[in-house]
This record gives C-alpha cells, structure tokens and sequence, in this order.
C-alpha cells in the first residue's frame, strides 16, 4: 500500500487497468454467447470492446507519466 498520493494514484490507475481487463473478457464472454445470432448487439458490443481498449491505452499512457 502506497503511502504518499504519487503511490496512491498508481495504485488507482493500476486498478481501472484492471478493471478494463476485467470489462474486455466480458465483452468477449457476450459476444461468445449471442454468436451472431443479433448482428447488431455483436456490432455494439465489438464498438464497446474498442472503446474500452481505447480508455485503457489512455489509463496507460496517464499511468506512465506519473
């Protein structure tokens, strides 16, 4: 456990990052399961899972900066 705020936003950034790995493995479990059956939930699901990975560099690139 980080005892300054420097240690402490890290350790912040490091759990969103882990949390948009936990978002992307759902996203695939969804679309796993409705098997293009709805094209269209596919197809919006494949945009969130883009946009999660998107928000995810994003966390990164702020993660290493600090």
């Amino acid at each position: 456990m980080a005892g300054n705020t420097r240690g402490k936003i890290k350790e912040h950034f490091e759990g969103m990052h882990r949390n948009f790995d936990w978002l992307e493995d759902h996203c695939g479990k969804i679309v796993a399961l409705v098997d293009g059956r709805t094209p269209k939930l596919t197809e919006a699901i494949e945009a969130l899972h883009v946009e999660i990975r998107a928000l995810d560099k994003l966390t990164q690139c702020l993660y290493s900066t600090i």
